[in-house]
C-alpha cells in the first residue's frame, strides 16, 4: 500500500547500533538460525559438532533450496528413487577444516566398499563442507524459503489455561521504506484485536516471552470474532497512515530541492546541445531527454513505500475474570502464560 508523503524533506539519520546488536552477524547465531529453520521444515540434523551440521531435506525443502528444477523434473518424470540430499554446513573456517578431512575419508571408504576401480579412484570427488557466511547463497535460499513459507501463520500459546478465554488479534509485520536518492527502512509490527478493535504497535516484540505453536482449526476463532479480518486490516491501514503523517517530512523536501536541482541540470545540458544538433535530430535528443528526466525520478523522487511482509491470525490468553477492555493484550498475556 504505497503512500506518498507531502513534498515537504534526508531520510530518518538510522540509529547507530553496534555490530554485535546486528542479526546473524556471528557464527553462533547463523547456526542457531539455521537449526531453528531446519527443524521448522520438518530436516532432521544427522550430524553435529562444533560450528557444523549435516541436514537431511526432505524433498519440498531440497527443491526450495537447491536450486535443482530440472533434476527434479526428471526424478518425477521418470518415477525415480532418490536418496535425500544431506545439506553439510561449515559456520566457521575451523570447522571446515576439521570435517573436510573426515567426509573424504567417509566418502572414500564408501565408494571402496561398493568397489572402485582404478580410473574412478583418479577422479573420484568427496563431498565438502559449504561454508555459511553472509551473503552466501545458501543462506539467501533459506531467507527466500521463510518469506515464501511464512506470509501467513496461525498461530496460538503451547501453554494455555483450560479456562482460558481465547481472544484473536490479526498481526502485520510491514517493511516501511522511506526512498529518494537515499533509502532508509523501518520494520513495523501492528496488531489489531478481533473482539476489541484495540490496535497496539511493536507487537510481534510484545510475543516473544510466548512460546507458540500452530493454530488448529483458526475458522472457529474466526466465527466468533467480533471484527472481521477485512475491517481488522483496515483499522491497521489507517493506523499506519495516521502514524506516517504525524512523523516530519523534511526529509522529503529536501530529497525534492536535489531532485529538481539534478532535473535543472539535465534541462540546461539538452538547451545547450540543441542548436549543434541537426533538426531532424531534434526529437532523439528530446526522447533520450525525457528518459534521463524519467530515470531521474524514479531514483530521486521522495515516497514512502509500505510492504506486507507476513499476516498472522494470533490468539492470545485471557481469563475469564479479566476486564472485557484488556482483550487480551500481549504484554498481559505473556506474564499469565510465563
Amino acid at each position: 500500500m504505497p503512500t506518498t508523503p507531502r513534498p515537504l524533506t534526508t531520510p530518518p539519520a538510522p540509529s547507530a547500533l553496534p555490530a554485535d546488536a546486528l542479526p546473524l552477524r556471528s557464527a553462533a547465531e547463523r547456526l542457531e538460525f539455521c537449526d531453528r529453520y531446519f527443524t521448522a521444515v520438518g530436516a532432521p540434523i544427522v550430524h553435529r559438532s562444533p560450528g557444523y551440521r549435516e541436514y537431511q531435506l526432505p524433498r519440498d525443502v531440497d527443491k526450495e533450496l537447491t536450486d535443482r528444477p530440472y533434476y527434479w523434473m526428471w526424478v518425477e518424470k521418470t518415477g525415480q528413487e532418490v536418496p535425500p540430499t544431506i545439506l553439510r554446513l561449515a559456520f566457521d573456517d575451523a570447522a571446515a577444516e576439521r570435517e573436510n578431512p573426515r567426509l573424504r575419508e567417509e566418502a572414500l571408504r564408501e565408494a571402496e566398499r561398493r568397489g572402485l576401480t582404478d580410473l574412478q579412484r583418479r577422479f573420484f570427488r568427496a563431498p565438502v563442507a559449504e561454508r555459511i557466511h553472509l551473503g552466501c547463497f545458501r543462506l539467501d535460499k533459506i531467507y527466500q524459503s521463510l518469506d515464501r513459507r511464512g506470509r501467513f501463520a496461525c498461530v496460538m500459546p503451547r501453554r494455555m489455561a483450560e479456562d482460558a478465554v481465547r481472544v484473536p488479534w490479526l498481526m502485520l509485520n510491514l517493511l516501511v521504506s522511506f526512498r529518494c536518492d537515499m533509502t532508509e527502512q523501518e520494520f513495523w509490527s501492528v496488531g489489531v484485536c478481533l473482539r476489541t478493535g484495540q490496535v497496539i504497535e511493536r507487537f510481534l516484540h510484545m510475543l516473544e516471552r510466548i512460546e507458540m505453536t500452530v493454530l488448529p482449526n483458526p475458522g472457529d476463532i474466526l466465527s466468533s470474532a467480533a471484527i472481521s479480518l477485512e475491517a481488522a486490516l483496515r483499522r491497521a491501514v489507517e493506523h499506519v497512515e495516521r502514524r506516517l503523517d504525524r512523523r516530519p517530512h523534511d526529509w522529503a523536501n529536501d530529497a525534492t530541492m536535489r531532485w529538481q536541482s539534478e532535473l535543472a541540470q539535465v534541462r540546461t545540458y539538452y538547451r545547450s546541445i540543441l542548436p549543434d544538433v541537426a533538426e531532424e535530430e531534434h526529437d532523439l535528443v528530446a526522447a533520450e531527454q525525457a528518459r534521463k528526466e524519467q530515470e531521474l525520478e524514479a531514483r530521486m523522487r521522495p515516497r514512502i513505500e509500505v510492504e506486507l511482509r507476513q499476516m498472522a491470525l494470533v490468539v492470545l490468553a485471557e481469563r475469564p475474570q479479566d476486564s472485557p477492555r484488556a482483550g487480551g493484550a500481549p504484554a498481559a498475556a505473556a506474564d499469565r502464560l510465563r
